[in-house]
């Protein structure tokens, strides 16, 4: 057997501390790193309560930085591995899974919609008889948005309406039959929950055990651990909080988030950890959930010039990141953002618990404030 020299045993031991400094200088923030989190530590001394962001790009290595509580009551601080309520980027996802029904067959793009939907719907939305899957994926249905309807909103933040009494069909009939809009056009792009709704009832009608398993099984064939639709996790704590009074004053809305994502049917319902989304997004844009073809056709914007919505995916071409391509959510008591630069390959994603969404202006403000500053940041 040969015996180490203490030459030798230098030499060994001088690569080790090389490799072990090399691998600690790479798990060291940057300047910029740094920066990011002064930027959300000051959004959360102010007027928001917790903030997770998470970056993903060969420049920068995969980093979560957080700042702020995920239960203000407690002063418990937000954790990396919190589970939240993905508000509208869950269309992303609802998306991707009827884009799945297409690679496999199951369904066309250029269908008309009254072929898997009563023809009650049909009847009871306007120019539902032209519309196909791929107008309500895109939002250019012109169909009213059931989700906006004032009257259903001030019901339920009232505490007049309790959702778990409301089905999806009378929540069509009452808040979308009949009803139109000014820029709600057939052919024109306006963004509509209403869309996301129906493709998960044309689902429901396609797949014998319902789209919600479906979604489940695609989740877990692609490892996505820590990712739920339609169903929270016994083990998140994550308090969720909104301004509904608008009296500029936070006010838990944690009962209220928790049961309008569980309620809402493909235009929202998903949780996930911020990783587990970061990665959804990363892995669809790299090709590794749908194939190249359904891909680009997810990716053909409404607006080549000012792009806008594809097929369940935002867009937008801006200085100083040349195309963001991805997804926000905007709920009562969530504030969600996730986004892919294809320009540096980066994948953004930044998570809040306080909503924006029938809240005072001063909460978008201090949010959007923030969101700015990261961006700016990191291009």
């Amino acid at each position: 057997m040969k015996h180490f020299t203490t030459k030798k045993l230098a030499i060994v031991f001088s690569l080790i501390v090389s490799i072990s400094y090399t691998a600690l200088a790479l798990q060291t923030p940057s300047s910029k790193l740094n920066k990011i989190q002064s930027i959300i530590d000051k959004a959360t001394q102010g007027k928001l309560q917790g903030v997770l962001v998470s970056i993903e790009s060969p420049e920068h290595g995969k980093w979560i930085v957080k700042s702020g509580f995920a239960n203000a009551e407690t002063k418990t601080l937000i954790d990396k591995k919190a589970i939240f309520s993905l508000a509208s980027i869950g269309k992303t996802y609802t998306a991707v899974t009827v884009l799945k029904l297409v690679e496999e067959g199951k369904l066309q793009l250029d269908d008309k919609i009254q072929k898997y939907l009563p023809k009650e719907i049909i009847n009871g939305l306007p120019n539902a008889e032209k519309v196909t899957v791929k107008q309500l994926l895109g939002h250019t249905s012109g169909f009213y948005n059931y989700n906006a309807n004032p009257e259903l909103n001030e019901l339920y933040l009232s505490g007049s309406l309790k959702l778990d009494t409301l089905s999806h069909i009378n929540a069509l009939r009452r808040y979308a039959y009949g009803k139109t809009y000014p820029r709600a056009i057939y052919g024109m792009y306006n963004y509509c929950s209403t869309n996301y709704l129906l493709l998960a009832m044309i689902m429901d009608n396609i797949l014998p055990e319902g789209h919600i398993k479906f979604v489940r099984d695609l989740l877990k064939q692609h490892n996505f651990k820590n990712t739920y639709y339609k169903q929270l996790p016994k083990f998140s704590d994550l308090q969720y909080y909104g301004d509904i009074d608008l009296d500029e004053k936070l006010e838990n809305l944690t009962k209220q988030t928790i049961e309008t994502t569980n309620w809402y049917c493909g235009d929202d319902g998903m949780y996930a950890t911020i990783d587990d989304a970061t990665s959804f997004l990363k892995k669809l844009m790299k090709g590794k959930i749908l194939g190249k073809k359904v891909l680009k056709e997810m990716m053909m914007w409404n607006d080549d010039k000012n792009p806008d919505y594809g097929l369940g995916l935002m867009a937008d071409k801006g200085f100083p990141y040349k195309l963001s391509i991805g997804h926000s959510g905007r709920g009562i008591g969530i504030t969600t953002d996730l986004y892919y630069f294809p320009d540096k390959e980066m994948t953004i994603a930044i998570f809040c618990n306080t909503g924006l969404r029938s809240a005072s202006p001063v909460f978008k403000k201090e949010y959007n404030k923030m969101r700015n500053k990261i961006i700016k940041r990191l291009f």
